[in-house]
């Protein structure tokens, strides 16, 4: 007998959340939350924005491909080994 899956509500504003959904908030409240703190602390949103236009560099983009690429690279050889 298969456990039905219990629907997930937003913590925040109770709103239902889609049954792939990782967290226990919703996008719009969550993006609310973030807007909030970015407007009491400047300065988390200026580092905010430097972090991604760093992220954002040729040499980064390739680091976090070659990443990616080797992450992958591991699950696959674990599922071949678990076949």
């Amino acid at each position: 007998m298969k456990a039905r899956a219990k629907k997930m509500n937003c913590r925040q504003c109770g709103k239902e959340l889609p049954k792939v959904w990782g967290t226990d908030i919703c996008l719009e409240c969550s993006r609310e939350n973030v807007r909030k703190i970015f407007k009491e602390n400047p300065d988390i949103k200026e580092v905010f924005k430097e972090t991604i236009e760093d992220l954002k560099k040729p040499e980064n983009v390739k680091k976090m491909t070659d990443v990616t690429c080797a992450f992958m690279r591991g699950v696959q050889a674990l599922q071949k080994s678990g076949e």
